[in-house]
């Protein structure tokens, strides 16, 4: 039997005075989010804000320095992390195919919380993943490779797999990634029925400022961290707000029957700052879709940014094209030649950061470790995102492990997108006063 903090009905999420981060720097400071059921509460603020640590926070992924997180009055922390897993299901903002599993194993995954031993699941398992498929809408997809997916049906299976767990708390890192327009109402339609009629928690990050304002019950504005404005949408989002938040002049006027407000953007503030934001490259080693996040995060800080070197058709390298990046291609399944090996060298070269992302390296693409490791002793400012033991992504025989071993000496390591982001941030912050 499940008792009150298992049951789909729903529990509130509270975050009180929690100050969190990644090694000796803190992201979060003070913050206090309730999300009541019933409801979406959304979380709005620039890149860099603390949004997608909250979310780990919240979804007991990331262990606050002080502070508490409660759904209903259970603690997720106090809980083993099976019975913690009852308690939230989470959408990521991006998913890379690792495995091929097929798009009805991925949302029988969502089970696992509710399941003992490697069982093939019970019938109530079944019922539950087609309800989830059915919601979301991906049960034609049932025997696909989620490899062979786009990111918008990605996106969807993985929402499934997140309803499947029938977890009473529902977290969405921007729910509406790699959607069309379409897609994004019906999906934003589920997750509110999901909230009104199912007694779902919903916690949502969005950087579409109408979106926010159009399905939340509730926004909480983050800023470098700390919690500046909360409240409906029509008292959070003004055009004040809007300027001293993001930078941006903005018309806001109420729209709709309900007459919440709706952003007509204008020119950014302080342009010449982010003139000069725009002359700084970052550069970005990827690979297998792991770089993805980290090239949208960097192009929104307003860097100029440049990946490579890819194989033609790498998911890294359709979402480099999709945001109109300089990039560096090679033929799928190639070895890197001499030229673009070269070509990526003068990217790096001339980059006022490289990013060093936790994809999978063998023959094919180990030339990308060996420019980066050049670059890092050459003192470069070298950030390398590690989620991933390097053992477990070497293809090499142990050759690109040892080079990563010596990389890591030579640069700053960080096991999250946000914590990339965050330092990004600095350093563009930097650089910018100091040219000044």
């Amino acid at each position: 039997m499940r008792g009150p903090e298992d049951s789909g009905s729903g529990s509130d999420l509270t975050v009180r005075h929690v100050t969190a981060g990644y090694a000796t720097r803190a992201v979060l400071n003070d913050v206090s989010v309730v999300a009541r059921a019933g409801e979406i509460t959304g979380l709005i603020g620039p890149n860099g804000s603390g949004k997608t640590t909250l979310i780990r926070v919240a979804s007991r992924g990331l262990r606050p320095r002080s502070g508490r997180v409660s759904i209903g009055e259970v603690d997720p922390y106090a809980r083993p992390a099976r019975e913690a897993a009852r308690l939230v299901g989470v959408v990521p903002q991006e998913v890379a195919p690792v495995f091929a599993f097929s798009v009805l194993e991925l949302v029988m995954m969502g089970r696992a919380p509710h399941r003992s031993g490697w069982g093939w699941g019970t019938s109530n398992d079944w019922t539950e993943v087609r309800r989830a498929m059915s919601a979301a809408e991906v049960q034609h997809l049932a025997d696909r490779s989620f490899s062979e997916l786009s990111g918008g049906e990605r996106q969807r299976v993985i929402l499934a797999q997140a309803l499947a767990q029938d977890a009473p708390v529902l977290l969405l890192d921007e729910p509406t990634t790699h959607l069309d327009v379409r897609h994004v109402v019906e999906i934003l339609s589920m997750v509110r029925r999901l909230a009104r009629r199912g007694g779902k928690t919903v916690l949502a990050i969005f950087h579409d400022l109408n979106l926010a304002s159009a399905y939340c019950d509730r926004v909480y504005a983050l800023a470098e961290g700390r919690v500046v404005a909360e409240g409906t949408s029509g008292q959070v989002i003004t055009a004040r707000f809007v300027r001293e938040v993001f930078g941006v002049e903005a018309d806001v006027a109420p729209a709709g029957v309900a007459g919440r407000p709706f952003v007509h953007l204008g020119p950014a503030v302080a342009m010449d700052q982010v003139q000069r934001a725009l002359t700084l490259r970052a550069h970005v080693v990827g690979g297998a879709g792991r770089g993805a996040a980290i090239m949208r995060g960097l192009s929104e800080l307003g860097y100029d940014v440049s990946v490579g070197v890819l194989h033609q058709g790498d998911t890294d390298a359709v979402v480099a094209e999709r945001l109109n990046l300089v990039r560096i291609t090679v033929p799928p399944f190639s070895m890197i030649d001499a030229r673009s090996a070269e070509d990526g060298r003068m990217l790096v070269r001339d980059a006022a950061v490289l990013v060093v992302c936790v994809a999978p390296f063998g023959p094919g693409n180990i030339a990308n470790l060996e420019l980066a490791l050049e670059a890092a002793r050459g003192g470069k400012r070298t950030l390398v995102l590690e989620q991933v033991p390097i053992d477990e992504r070497d293809f090499t025989g142990g050759q690109a492990a040892a080079l990563w071993r010596v990389l890591r000496e030579r640069a700053a390591v960080f096991d999250s997108v946000e914590a990339v982001l965050h330092t990004a941030q600095e350093i563009l912050r930097d650089l910018t006063v100091a040219e000044r």
